[in-house]
């Protein structure tokens, strides 16, 4: 039997299971991720009340009207192929004839423009004419009893004025519409039994959009770890908003399309990503940074709590925290020119911590990158308190870069002789809203990392404490004003080399 699986055929045993199959094709999906399975859809062609007439000045549709006459209009229509036109007035053009089995009406029948109805011409079912009607009138056509109306015409209404003596009919063919027997989409388990024709969905591909670079920096960090776990769902789209940053700019604007992958540039969910399942209108609020090109399946099947594998096109240029000699050949590849910045020692055995351009779309449309490079000695890291202390956090990744990239950078604002603590240039537009969270108690040790929070003027400072105190924070405040958010966890003694001005590479350790 035939098997589709993301997009490629497959040929299987019948009677084969969803695991066993996956397993011999060498398939593995993703743990935890939930797999689509589209049943095939068994399709049946069935008769409708619609008639193409195909006539020599083109094509028409007839809609009929009388239900108790369909069948017979049926089983006769097919005897007027070949018929001309018998005559024609300024109120109706009439082609015959046929037999149709009826009895006629004596009464007089009103037509409406692009009204169709049977003549029995001389009360005679044997000599039954089709009569179209031209304008709004009456006249005494003989229709069958009960029929004095057989329809109208539904498409191509304008013919009807047109036809002239010589003008034949070529056909009538019943219009048919296909029904959909049964039609079905399932989460797939290792035990379901699959039929010839099943397509299976094991990934969501997602084709990311030039023009919204930045955003889509911040589609590549959603879906750093290939999956997707679905946050809050709709009939219209599902959500994924853990990884939610301070702001982004408004790029890429358009109707939301089904399939489309849209970033919130503002408001709460800032950074929350959105995948549609049906189309939503233009919003200032979502940049629309790419779209779905296989799998969307499994967003139609998703539920709150499900995770969904997740494939990116183009493929995130990741240079951070990488050597040189690691990244070359890859970026040759990719047909990027690479320039490197820095210390000629640095070049063979530094780590990148910043590139210009940064986002890697831009990287792909502009062909080249320069990469800034320094010992790994020298950049400082920490470890942030997310659970204790999740909006200072925020605020802090904000400031440093750390909410989208893999080093973030902090710039000396003030550092004393003692060094008892070392302060850092925070964004005071960005720092209002931090209210005390984690505030210090007995003694902050040295290499604690806090920040300013609102009670105290200068909000949005960020400090190291160089050495412990049990009066001050790492910002020189009093506890009340501390928001303890982080420690350092290697290289210390870096910032005694620090004076105002100064930059520091910082690298977050995770798990």
């Amino acid at each position: 039997m035939r098997i589709i699986i993301d997009g490629n055929e497959y040929e299987a045993d019948e009677g084969e299971r969803l695991g066993a199959i996956l397993e011999s094709f060498g398939i593995r999906a993703k743990e935890g991720c939930i797999i689509a399975v589209k049943k095939k859809v068994r399709e049946e062609s069935v008769e409708t009340d619609l008639f193409e007439i195909e006539t020599t000045r083109g094509r028409m549709i007839l809609r009929v009207e009388c239900g108790e006459f369909l069948e017979r209009w049926r089983k006769s229509c097919q005897g007027y192929e070949g018929a001309g036109v018998r005559w024609t007035t300024k109120d109706a053009v009439v082609f015959g004839s046929t037999v149709f089995d009826a009895q006629p009406s004596m009464e007089p029948v009103s037509l409406g423009r692009y009204e169709v109805t049977l003549s029995l011409s001389g009360l005679s079912k044997e000599n039954t004419l089709l009569v179209f009607s031209k304008r709004p009138h009456s006249a005494s056509y003989y229709p069958p009893k009960g029929c004095a109306v057989l329809g109208r015409i539904v498409y191509g209404r304008h013919l009807v004025g047109l036809l002239r003596m010589g003008d034949r009919i070529l056909s009538i063919k019943p219009v048919l519409e296909t029904k959909e027997l049964a039609k079905s989409l399932l989460k797939g388990e290792a035990g379901t039994l699959l039929e010839d024709g099943d397509r299976i969905f094991t990934k969501v591909e997602v084709e990311l959009d030039y023009d919204s670079p930045v955003c889509g920096e911040q589609a590549y960090n959603v879906l750093n770890d290939g999956v997707i776990k679905v946050s809050s769902e709709t009939s219209i789209y599902i959500c994924y908003n853990e990884r939610k940053v301070i702001a982004l700019p408004v790029e890429k604007l358009g109707v939301r399309k089904r399939g489309s992958f849209t970033v919130r540039n503002s408001g709460e969910n800032v950074g929350a990503a959105y995948i549609y399942k049906k189309e939503a209108p233009l919003a200032q609020s979502h940049t629309i940074v790419g779209k779905v090109v296989e799998g969307l399946e499994l967003v139609d099947l998703a539920k709150e709590g499900d995770c969904l594998a997740v494939s990116v096109k183009p493929p995130r240029i990741d240079l951070l925290g990488k050597r040189i000699a690691d990244v070359r050949a890859s970026l040759n590849a990719m047909g990027v020119k690479l320039e490197t910045e820095g210390a000629p020692a640095d070049t063979d055995l530094g780590v990148i911590v910043e590139h210009e351009p940064q986002n890697s779309l831009e990287i792909y449309k502009s062909g080249i990158v320069r990469c800034k490079v320094i010992s790994p000695e020298s950049i400082l890291k920490i470890r942030l308190y997310e659970d204790k202390a999740p909006n200072s956090v925020r605020y802090f990744r904000a400031v440093t870069g750390l909410e989208r990239k893999a080093f973030g950078k902090l710039k000396v604002y003030f550092a004393t002789p003692k060094m008892e603590m070392i302060l850092f240039k925070g964004n005071e537009e960005i720092a209002k809203g931090l209210t005390p969270e984690n505030t210090p108690t007995g003694n902050v040790v040295s290499g604690s990392i806090g920040v300013t929070n609102t009670v105290k003027k200068f909000a949005g400072m960020i400090g190291i404490r160089m050495t412990d105190s049990d009066r001050f924070g790492p910002t020189a405040e009093s506890f009340d004003g501390t928001n303890l958010i982080g420690e350092v966890e290697g290289g210390i003694n870096l910032l005694r080399r620090l004076k105002e001005g100064s930059e520091m590479y910082v690298q977050e350790l995770r798990g």
